[in-house]
């Protein structure tokens, strides 16, 4: 009903203002014709002692408040349905369990209290499934590193041998590179405070560090004016972002930062095979790998997952594309506002 007023009060205020005006039009229409004008005299009606007026004003002003008594108990009952629905939803979560989505429908305030309800059960439902997650992950990438340690702590037991050593520490590396992963996963980014800071040298800083152990890092930074941001959280974006680049690609890595229409873009793009068996966007899930071209290597798989959570606490998004000459670009659009 379009005309009905958004608000819960409104539609009360309506609701009893019709129920004053039907009351009224009663009195005139129905009452004075039937009582006064039939039955009792004009001197009647306005004697000082005459009791007839009165008696009929008591009686339809009692009338008019069994009316009202019941047309608010109305009102009540349908707030009070509309509630009990909330009320078993929060049982239902409060169990562990997922309730089913409340309907957005009703007044205003039921709405607005329908659709946060909705959205807290489905943030607490992928919390839930993140954790899922992550347990599963962690017991699956380090079952292989661990077993190959074992092996080796086992054979060395056997016969002593230093050969053994480097594998050995490759391992506790992996292990180690994979906790982080996780460890950088299970952080939002949420609770660091924003501050003003210039995001190319963040940029250039995270660059600068590949460069030093050999990598080919060129940085094409375009003017960008300081603007509120993670630093940490958003220096943890980069450096995924040109690992990713510096493990499955090979040769040359690209980094630009762009500036236009209040929006910031961060490019990585590397000379790989790319991605091409499936589409490009699916690896952004957690532990999502390509088998062949990006399955092979090192890694949880979390990578660009963290970047697109990053992205998204700063209000962008992540996008990623193959190159036509070869290779994947992956760009990451923060609007400055944010």
């Amino acid at each position: 009903m379009r005309f009905l007023p958004k608000s819960l009060v409104g539609r009360n205020a309506l609701f009893l203002t019709l129920i004053l005006i039907l009351n009224n039009f009663l009195w005139i229409a129905v009452v004075r014709p039937a009582v006064y004008e039939r039955y009792v005299q004009p001197y009647e009606i306005y004697h000082p002692k005459g009791i007839l007026r009165f008696l009929v004003d008591a009686e339809w002003a009692l009338f008019a408040l069994i009316v009202s008594t019941i047309s608010v108990y109305i009102i009540f009952y349908w707030m009070r349905r509309q509630l009990q629905s909330l009320l078993s939803a929060a049982r239902i979560l409060g169990d562990g369990r997922t309730p089913p989505a409340l309907p957005e429908t009703g007044p205003e305030e039921i709405r607005d209290l329908s659709r946060g309800f909705n959205q807290l059960a489905s943030n607490l439902e992928a919390l839930e499934s993140d954790r899922r997650l992550m347990l599963v992950g962690i017991s699956h990438d380090l079952s292989t590193p661990l077993t190959r340690l074992r092996l080796a702590v086992e054979l060395m037991q056997m016969k002593p041998d230093v050969n053994q050593v480097p594998g050995m520490i490759q391992d506790i590396e992996e292990m180690n590179g994979i906790l982080v992963q996780f460890a950088d996963y299970a952080k939002t980014g949420r609770e660091e405070e924003p501050v003003v800071a210039d995001l190319n040298q963040v940029v250039a800083e995270v660059c600068q560090r590949y460069v030093a152990v050999g990598k080919v890092v060129h940085c094409d930074l375009a003017p960008i004016p300081a603007f509120n941001f993670r630093a940490l959280a958003v220096r943890r974006l980069v450096t995924n972002l040109v690992d990713n680049a510096a493990r499955y690609g090979s040769g040359e890595i690209e980094v630009n930062t762009r500036y236009q229409g209040s929006i910031v873009t961060l490019s990585v793009l590397d000379q790989g095979p790319g991605i091409r068996s499936v589409d490009p966007s699916s690896l952004i899930k957690p532990f999502a790998r390509e088998d062949v071209a990006r399955g092979t290597r090192l890694g949880a798989g979390l990578g660009l997952s963290i970047v697109d959570r990053i992205a998204k606490t700063h209000g962008g998004s992540l996008t990623l594309g193959n190159r036509p000459e070869g290779g994947l670009t992956v760009t990451v659009a923060i609007p400055i506002s944010s």
